[in-house]
């Protein structure tokens, strides 16, 4: 695999593909339910419907899109490595459960967002499994695409690049590796991880201690996709962290029967 298949350009050209997506289904899904866009606060179930479809529709553009540009399969290209997440799976699975475990351990210690948006869409049993199936199957995948796929990669490329010795031994290095420096690693885990917070910033209110404590985790994911070389590994210990969450609304609501227990 390249290291640098997933350059500056290619993080662009993703994101942008997915706003325009995000922004086209949300016009589509509220024409069709009558409801003006600027007042899709009032309904989170067609906000998250329209992000479900952009998502799915980003990934299916993007599978066959960047394929033609890379001249490698699309997995290859946002090293996925499945043998790695087949090879640790049952500890990027617990350590997703430490790891949700921790952070609502620092929530506790935290003031609490005066409003959880989450609380408008678990209101019947069908909307909350739809919701974990988005949390857990979906939203993990394309996000960390998104974020450690395309943008950490291409913001470690760049930072090699301006950091590169302007000579022709330095040009020489350039070409005969593809392996990022630690510093441009660590460099691209810090910058790649505010995107990654500011995407969830309303879903957590814009409550500074419970975006603090996700930034967190964003550097935990981008740790785990460094170290294992494989985007696959940072996909299962997102699902599992969202899973861990949603498991414990499970428990406490008797399989999203008595949602009133959430304080509904």
């Amino acid at each position: 695999e390249q290291e640098r298949v997933a350059d500056v350009g290619d993080a662009l050209l993703f994101f942008s593909l997915a706003f325009l997506l995000i922004l086209l289904c949300q016009l589509a899904v509220f024409a069709i339910a009558h409801v003006r866009l600027d007042s899709a606060l009032q309904h989170p179930g067609l906000a998250l419907t329209a992000q479900a479809l952009a998502y799915l529709l980003t990934l299916a553009a993007s599978g066959w899109l960047f394929p033609h540009l890379w001249e490698l399969s699309f997995l290859q290209g946002i090293h996925w490595n499945v043998l790695a997440a087949r090879r640790y799976w049952y500890w990027i699975a617990a350590g997703g459960v430490l790891l949700s475990a921790a952070a609502q351990a620092s929530l506790h210690l935290l003031p609490a967002p005066k409003t959880d948006p989450f609380d408008s869409l678990l209101t019947t049993p069908h909307a909350a499994w739809l919701l974990m199936a988005f949390a857990v199957l979906l939203a993990p995948l394309t996000e960390e695409i998104a974020f450690r796929g395309f943008l950490l990669p291409a913001l470690a490329t760049a930072y090699d690049w301006l950091a590169l010795e302007r000579s022709p031994a330095g040009l020489d290095r350039w070409q005969r590796s593809s392996l990022h420096s630690a510093s441009a690693l660590v460099f691209a885990a810090i910058f790649s991880s505010v995107p990654f917070v500011l995407l969830h910033a309303d879903q957590l209110s814009h409550a500074w201690g419970a975006l603090g404590v996700l930034y967190g985790v964003s550097l935990v994911l981008s740790f785990v996709r460094i170290r294992t070389h494989s985007l696959s590994c940072s996909v299962l210990l997102h699902a599992s962290y969202n899973f861990s969450i949603f498991a414990l609304i499970l428990i406490s609501t008797r399989g999203f029967t008595h949602l009133e227990k959430l304080g509904h």
